[in-house]
């Protein structure tokens, strides 16, 4: 019947649906069957990295990259600088001449060269000395060979503009320098060490006062900066006119007269005792010695010489004409009286000495009991 027939198209549509919506449904189960799996692993199973960490919160390393590295490198650097630096300031605190005081030394040194070399009156110079040690610190010496006869007053002005240019250059530290001026100023072999302490005023007199015996002297020389000047007039017919005059510094002034070599001393300010006549005593010792030595120092006037004969020692005809000479030693500005008691025999602490010191302007013993012999050379002397 027409009610009963069936479109084809109908018939199967249903059918093809129904099956596409089962396979449709079955590939979503399969899906949420696979979703609820992972679901299931995700709550219930620990991956093995993660359980590693959770189990192990403390342990978790931070990231090691290019930069971490570098860090690393530059602590160390630092570290082996600093240790090297320290190391290096103990080294030349034992040895000066490993730290900067050494190179400090020889850029003073050069700077004076440069600058003596500036100057027409020098010759040539030449660096003595230019660095560190333990003994000294840093020292810097310097020697100017000057043209002949080159006046005083050039070396005084010298002096202190070459300490000047030397010192700015100082700037490792405290340098010690120091200046030898060489070279003959009429007749005169100059060969003297001056220092650079103080002001340009105190080195300028300094050298005028040091080298006033220049063209009267035979040599003027001092070695170091420790060292005494020392004046030498040679060989003389009368005491030279510079003999007390004011030094500079400590000094050392000798001459020889008629065979007696004469040795003056002055103190630390450079002043020499003025009040005993060289000649005087030179005539008086004569009288017993054709040769022998008389050091003045300070208040002490020693006189080696006056025996001849050993096996008199000193008699009191020999002694007795000195004593005699200087018999008021409050106006002669002495203290003490040293004769020597051996034949020819330089001073010095084994030397066997009669002495005598001074009360209330005459000569006295040093003994409270004197000897037989000191008495009798003192009552001769009275009788002169």
């Amino acid at each position: 019947m027409p009610d009963e027939q069936t479109d084809p198209d109908q018939g199967e549509s249903p059918t093809v649906s129904s099956v596409q919506g089962q396979e449709a449904i079955g590939r979503d189960d399969a899906d949420g069957t696979a979703t609820r799996a992972n679901d299931e692993t995700a709550s219930g199973e620990v991956p093995v990295e993660s359980a590693s960490v959770e189990q192990h919160p403390l342990k978790r390393s931070a990231p090691r990259g290019p930069g971490c590295f570098k860090l690393g490198c530059v602590t160390l650097v630092l570290l082996l600088v600093t240790v090297g630096g320290f190391l290096y300031i103990v080294a030349a605190g034992l040895d000066p001449s490993l730290g900067p005081g050494n190179a400090g030394a020889r850029n003073v040194a050069k700077a004076a060269v440069t600058s003596l070399s500036k100057n027409p009156s020098v010759e040539s110079t030449q660096i003595m000395q230019a660095g560190a040690n333990s003994n000294t610190g840093s020292v810097a010496e310097v020697k100017a060979h000057l043209k002949a006869d080159t006046p005083v007053d050039s070396a005084a002005d010298m002096l202190p503009s070459t300490c000047s240019a030397a010192q700015r250059n100082s700037v490792w530290g405290t340098v010690t320098v120091g200046i030898i001026f060489t070279w003959n100023m009429k007749g005169t072999e100059i060969d003297v060490y001056f220092n650079c302490r103080g002001p340009a005023s105190k080195l300028r007199t300094g050298v005028q006062h040091d080298l006033a015996p220049a063209s009267e002297a035979a040599t003027i020389m001092r070695n170091g900066d420790t060292s005494s000047l020392e004046v030498d007039y040679a060989d003389v017919t009368t005491p030279p006119s510079t003999l007390t005059a004011t030094s500079g510094s400590p000094t050392i002034k000798t001459f020889t007269m008629n065979g007696w070599k004469v040795t003056s001393t002055s103190n630390t300010e450079g002043q020499f005792p003025t009040t005993v006549s060289f000649e005087q005593v030179i005539t008086a010792a004569r009288q017993a010695s054709p040769a022998g030595s008389i050091d003045l120092n300070g208040t002490t006037l020693s006189v080696t010489g006056l025996v001849t004969d050993e096996r008199k020692g000193l008699t009191p005809e020999a002694a007795a004409p000195v004593i005699h000479t200087v018999a008021d030693c409050q106006s002669a500005g002495l203290t003490t009286l040293q004769l020597n008691d051996e034949a020819r025999k330089e001073p010095s602490s084994d030397d066997l000495w009669l002495t005598f010191t001074c009360n209330n302007g005459t000569w006295a013993s040093q003994f409270d009991s004197p000897s037989p012999s000191d008495t009798e050379i003192l009552n001769k002397a009275a009788e002169l």
